[in-house]
This record gives C-alpha cells, structure tokens and sequence, in this order.
C-alpha cells in the first residue's frame, strides 16, 4: 500500500528528487521517509508539506491513541 506521501507526491506530478530539493534533504532520506523506514521529525513533515502544498496532517496521519 502507498504511503500518503507518495500518493500525494505522485498525483500532483513531483518527482522524489524535487521533494529532495525543495527540503534540504537527500533524495535517500526522502525515498527512506516515504517507504516507512524512517521516521521524519515534525520538521521535516512540516518541509514536506510545503513542497507538497498541504498540510503535515494530510501526509503523515496521527495514530489514534
């Protein structure tokens, strides 16, 4: 199943590498983030999110609790 992240990333056409770019990040950081290997820090959701143009809360869900 893809990650929110990916769909979102695929379905407005941004290639990893531009995600990569827009964040500071490198594009095996991303590519890790994205396939749930690592876990992004509230920075780096909020980075993402704006290169994605959304919230952090549409691409990385909260657990409920």
């Amino acid at each position: 199943m893809p990650s929110k992240m990916r769909e979102k990333r695929f379905f407005k056409g941004i290639p990893q590498w531009e995600v990569a770019v827009g964040t500071g990040m490198s594009q095996a950081r991303v590519s890790l983030i994205e396939r749930g290997y690592v876990s992004p820090t509230d920075l780096d959701k909020q980075k993402i999110a704006r290169v994605l143009k959304c919230k952090p809360e549409d691409i990385f869900p909260t657990e409920a609790k």
